[in-house]
């Protein structure tokens, strides 16, 4: 895991987009997490297996077994646990009993399939985005969705339709051609974090 900020808690557990989006946002949630950590918030940023550093292949890795990690590292954490979650990654806290959950774009999982279709789609029909995926691990993405309990903050650009309780203008990171770091961006998403784990703790 990442980890940045003081030992104790309350500690923000942060849960990454998945696949090429996880490479393209992977810049601003570090950004934002820094930020975090220099006003004083313990932050970790676990890699999920087949994701990142982690020696698993991604064609082994299972919903489950992201879930299973997620758990084992917030219980390496110290509480109260606030998950931070970007995309895809608000399917992964299922079994965190998190004092708060603040999620950016949340996909549910058939949203998450249907954007894999597409890449594989739009590439020679073989991978998707270069990546191999089980039949197991789609079939669970396929089902899987957001964790509402308790009720997430949710944060979407402004050109997202779909209900949130923040719009943030600008472009989305994970549709760039290159990963970016906006530090508007970046300011913004830490500032609304913050925002909300203190009115959570108050």
């Amino acid at each position: 895991m990442l980890r940045m900020g003081p030992d104790g808690g309350p500690t923000i557990l942060a849960l990454p987009a998945l696949f090429e989006e996880a490479n393209r946002t992977r810049a601003i949630l570090v950004g934002v997490l820094r930020r975090l950590a220099d006003a004083g918030w313990s932050v970790a940023l676990p890699d999920l297996p087949g994701q990142g550093e982690s020696l698993v292949p991604l064609a082994q890795a299972t919903l489950d077994d992201w879930r299973d990690a997620a758990q084992a590292a917030a219980a390496r954490l110290a509480s109260p646990i606030h998950v931070v979650a970007v995309r895809a990654g608000a399917l992964i806290d299922a079994d965190i009993a998190a004092d708060s959950r603040w999620y950016w774009s949340p996909l549910t999982g058939a949203e998450q399939v249907r954007e894999l279709t597409r890449l594989r789609d739009l590439g020679d029909g073989e991978g998707y985005a270069g990546n191999v995926l089980s039949d197991a691990l789609l079939s669970q993405l396929a089902a899987a969705e957001p964790t509402i309990t308790p009720p997430p903050r949710v944060v979407r650009m402004a050109t997202d339709p779909r209900p949130a309780d923040l719009k943030l203008a600008g472009a989305a990171p994970w549709r760039a051609n290159e990963p970016t770091a906006d530090p508007a961006l970046v300011a913004n998403l830490a500032d609304d974090i913050a925002a909300w784990l203190a009115a959570c703790a108050g």
